[in-house]
């Protein structure tokens, strides 16, 4: 099995350094503790989650065995963590309404195609991340509307909302025409378009790592203001 996860780690070392990109978050957050609030901390929960339900994706593939079925439902769990953040950061009730309709609509979707469709899951991933392109553009109204961030380049979550923004627009139609993209015949074309999904997987952490960078600063401002 180790021999088997080496090989692959080897033979695809972008996915790898995906995988480890949330020990960055983790170890930044560790650095900047004291200065942590709630919703820094369920982002903080977020990266801990992806790199930890990660780890047995590379043990199956060691294995040889079977895991479709954990995938797409490690992929709705990611979305509905990511949107469930926002809803604690998101002031307004009726934008607080709307997650929950989001995070509830997934749900079902997510359900019915992981037990109920018998053809690849995947294309529904794509459902997933409209979903939080609509959150993340819900959080950018909030900015642009209320005017209580002063300098938006400290605020860490433009930067953690930037990233995972990103991630999403750049791999939605990846996922959405995955009839195109990964179920060919050709190796390669699997393999780019994979590794384009990896490297978008890096750029939302290297965000969010810039994000927990500011966190002293913005919180510096914040008093200096005061």
């Amino acid at each position: 099995m180790i021999e088997n996860i080496i090989k692959l780690a080897t033979g695809y070392p972008i996915m790898a350094l995906s995988t480890l990109m949330p020990l960055l978050i983790i170890f930044i957050a560790f650095q900047k503790q004291n200065g942590l609030d709630k919703k820094l901390k369920l982002v903080l929960a977020f990266a801990f989650f992806f790199f930890a339900t990660d780890i047995p994706l590379w043990i199956t593939t060691g294995l040889r065995i079977n895991n479709q079925k954990y995938y797409y439902v490690r992929e709705l769990l990611n979305h509905l963590i990511i949107i469930g953040i926002y809803y604690f950061i998101l002031d307004s009730a009726i934008k607080k309404r709307a997650i929950i309709i989001i995070e509830i609509s997934l749900i079902l979707i997510g359900v019915a195609s992981i037990f109920f469709y018998k053809e690849d899951a995947t294309q529904f991933t794509s459902i997933y991340k409209l979903g939080i392109i609509g959150v993340v553009f819900m959080h950018f109204h909030s900015i642009m509307s209320e005017s209580k961030i002063k300098n938006l380049l400290i605020y860490p979550f433009f930067w953690i909302s930037s990233g995972i923004l990103v991630f999403s627009c750049g791999s939605v139609l990846i996922l959405l025409f995955f009839n195109y993209t990964f179920i060919s015949p050709e190796l390669s074309v699997f393999r780019l378009y994979s590794q384009f999904l990896d490297v978008l997987v890096i750029l939302m952490f290297i965000f969010i790592g810039i994000g927990f960078l500011n966190v002293k600063k913005s919180i510096h401002k914040q008093n200096h203001l005061l």
